[in-house]
């Protein structure tokens, strides 16, 4: 095993001897003890990697040491509480969904509040504990850690300052352990508590940050979009949720943040009535990318919301349902009576396909075309946005679009969008057209009467197509992974194990698809 050794600048052994300081070594906190040597296993037997977690630990303790030169600060009374209230969070997020036995809280608040009997001034030291600030201090330092609590700004605070976080912080975790005792009992009303902390600020961990280099956190989404290239809605709601962030745990910097932050901002949106999904894949998946975008980046040493997530299955009534072939049949015959091609064509490659109402809705003519003999859509990001990079794909059209005059209808335009007019863009409009199309859609599908509506029903109108096509699909004998290939649920690869392109065997899986209510007259209908 490798290890990591050093010396302690000698100007500061006197003042950091016998500090507790956390180092993290291949993604784990490590925590020692200050002495002249400073020794640390690398917990790795392999050189190569030996040498880069050595840099690593190096770069901390530098940091650290230059932190510790600078003169001592004073916290203001609301800096100390927004650390106390900070800590409040913490813990009480941590054990929240499962808090235990509330003896233990019981015990672990009664070990707390020992030391506050001796801070009554007006004790009479015989009905009450004698009054004694030392011995106080002395109990509050072993059951506050408070080095491992400044560690992660690296703050260097006067005495008086120290004292009294030790005391706020102590304090915090006393009410958080009653708060828990609470929870364990059953009882979850709301957390009043919480509330009364202010926010935590403070300008030396701005200076601190300024230090390092890691800017603030929108320093840090302009270099994330600069690289990563995003729409400019996604851009603006992004920076919405981060805002969000900000403004919870109280200061703007990244450096600063740990992950029990963002457990306890993950918290505070479950409990605000988010749901799993919004908190998953919109409010942390923006922290997510432009924190790991940050440690990409050498900007952060780690990103402190990876694996932060919300993990909870599905309760019966949660899953979100397909079309009924019922409800298909109703809509396709409908379509086929449609003289918009909106609403005659639109429904009807859904269907055929598995594919989004907005990944249709945003075809091109250039993206209808003969490939091997296959007429297919090629679903494109340069046609708009797309959910990922499976998303991309080519899809053989159903014998039913192509009978009922699809092709035809696509190439009477040489190219652009085929479902909207660009020219009628709204200068300043942030909303893609293909998205406004795909929204009237469902308010068209809506008005045949179908019951549609992710809440009321479980019924997106932009997915129940994709559940129909893979039931449909398995009744047909489809395997799964060729549907999630045609669907863009996984990349087209599987077309190997038959001996034949992946064209040829999308074509034919699809034309094994009945789509219900149609036939080859009935699809014909408008055409």
């Amino acid at each position: 095993m490798w290890y990591f050794r050093g010396r302690v600048p000698a100007e500061l052994k006197d003042k950091l001897a016998g500090q507790k300081l956390t180092l993290r070594v291949g993604g784990a906190d490590r925590t020692i003890v200050v002495r002249d040597i400073i020794k640390v296993s690398l917990g790795t037997k392999d050189v190569g990697e030996a040498k880069t977690r050595h840099a690593a630990v190096q770069a901390q303790l530098q940091e650290r040491w230059a932190t510790a030169k600078k003169a001592s600060v004073s916290l203001t009374h609301e800096e100390v509480l927004g650390l106390a209230g900070r800590a409040y969070r913490e813990l009480v997020a941590e054990f929240r969904s499962d808090p235990g036995e509330p003896e233990g809280w019981d015990a672990y608040a009664d070990q707390l509040a020992e030391p506050f009997e001796h801070l009554d001034e007006e004790s009479d030291g015989i009905t009450s504990p004698p009054y004694d600030p030392k011995l106080a201090g002395r109990l509050l330092t072993k059951l506050v850690d408070l080095d491992e609590v400044l560690g992660i700004s690296g703050l260097e605070l006067e005495e008086h300052s120290r004292l009294k976080l030790l005391r706020e912080i102590a304090w915090a975790r006393l009410q958080a352990a009653r708060t828990l005792m609470r929870f364990a009992t059953g009882d979850y009303r709301p957390d009043k508590i919480a509330e009364k902390y202010p926010a935590w600020r403070s300008q030396a961990v701005a200076e601190v940050t300024k230090a390092r280099g890691a800017g603030r956190f929108e320093d840090l989404i302009n270099g994330w979009a600069k690289e990563k290239a995003p729409r400019q809605a996604t851009l603006d709601l992004w920076r919405s949720y981060i805002a969000e962030f900000v403004t919870f745990v109280g200061h703007d910097d990244p450096s600063a943040i740990r992950r029990q932050d963002v457990v306890a901002w993950k918290q505070k949106l479950l409990d605000d009535g988010m749901s799993p999904k919004t908190i998953n894949d919109s409010k942390l998946a923006a922290l997510k990318a432009v924190l790991g975008w940050a440690a990409e980046n050498e900007l952060l040493r780690e990103n402190p919301a990876a694996r932060v997530a919300v993990k909870r299955s599905k309760k019966p009534g949660e899953r979100m349902l397909g079309f009924s072939k019922q409800d298909a049949s109703t809509i396709l015959q409908a379509a086929a009576r449609q003289t918009s091609p909106v609403y005659r064509w639109v429904p009807l490659l859904c269907a055929g396909s598995g594919a989004r109402v907005s990944e249709v809705c945003q075809l091109r003519a250039e993206d209808i075309e003969q490939v091997e003999g296959v007429w297919v859509m090629h679903i494109r990001a340069a046609a708009g946005s797309v959910k990922n990079t499976n998303s991309e794909r080519t899809v053989p059209l159903h014998p039913l679009a192509l009978q009922a005059g699809f092709c035809a209808f696509a190439k009477q335009r040489d190219q652009g969008p085929l479902f909207f007019d660009p020219t009628r863009r709204r200068e300043g409009a942030k909303k893609p057209q293909a998205k406004i199309v795909a929204k009237n859609v469902a308010a068209w599908v809506h008005k045949l009467g179908i019951e549609v509506g992710r809440k009321e029903h479980r019924k997106d109108p932009n997915h129940a197509w994709r559940h129909l096509f893979k039931t449909l699909g398995r009744e047909a004998g489809v395997q799964d992974s060729v549907l999630d290939a045609i669907t863009g649920n996984a990349p087209p690869t599987v077309g190997q194990a038959y001996g034949e392109t992946w064209l040829t065997t999308a074509a034919r899986s699809v034309a094994l698809i009945q789509l219900p209510g149609l036939s080859k007259g009935t699809a014909q209908a408008a055409a």
